[in-house]
């Protein structure tokens, strides 16, 4: 499990936490059943390094000035053009009880004939904290236009339980679609009017 340093944050005005955030830290708040609200800081760099080594979806250790809380992602907040992290929520968890999460599906490889289609981008499952998976990966190769995969077609390691019926519908290979009617004509009349300008340019040289 991937640890992270926190610092407890005593004050909560717009000022301090603008500053928090020019020296490089994260602003971030703890809360649970044995935690009720409590206000952190956390190292940007060392929280963007932790979640490039596992998933959100995976429990982390935090240790708030020598005290550990293990937690989930709750909620990251990012800034909508540098994608820098604004703030963070946690939510603490019991690592002896299962917990409800969703896990991303995966496509590798390429089908013999016709377009995967991700019908399903995620599951929901329920288990331990430690026996989340990272994602779920199902390879295409090989299919053909109309073979479908299921949730009962995914490897579901044990201890988890996933929370869709085994006959629901995850990935579909289609036909690749034709260019419509519509596009054609556009494209033609695109090219008459290309050909006929080209045609006064060509008179007015004359």
């Amino acid at each position: 499990m991937e640890a992270i340093k926190a610092q407890v944050r005593e004050r909560e005005s717009g000022n301090y936490v603008r500053e928090l955030r020019r020296k490089g830290w994260v602003p971030a708040v703890v809360y649970g059943t044995d935690v009720s609200n409590l206000a952190i800081q956390i190292e940007g760099r060392a929280l963007d390094a932790a979640l490039r080594t596992q998933a959100t979806n995976k429990p982390f250790r935090l240790v708030v000035d020598g005290q550990e809380h293990d937690v989930m992602v709750y909620e990251l907040q990012r800034h909508p053009l540098a994608g820098n992290i604004l703030h963070a929520d946690f939510k603490a968890i019991n690592m002896n009880e299962k917990i409800h999460t969703t896990v991303p599906v995966l496509m590798t490889g390429d089908p013999e004939l016709g377009v995967a289609t991700l019908v399903r981008h995620s599951v929901e499952i329920s288990c331990l904290p430690g026996n989340i998976p990272e994602s779920f990966t199902v390879n295409v190769d090989g299919l053909n236009i109309g073979d479908v995969l299921l949730v009962q077609d995914l490897e579901i390691p044990a201890g988890v339980d996933v929370g869709l019926d085994s006959m629901e519908l995850l990935i579909s290979i289609l036909p690749v679609k034709a260019a419509s009617e519509e596009s054609l004509d556009a494209a033609e009349d695109a090219a008459e009017t290309a050909e006929a300008a080209g045609s006064t340019e060509e008179s007015k040289k004359v």
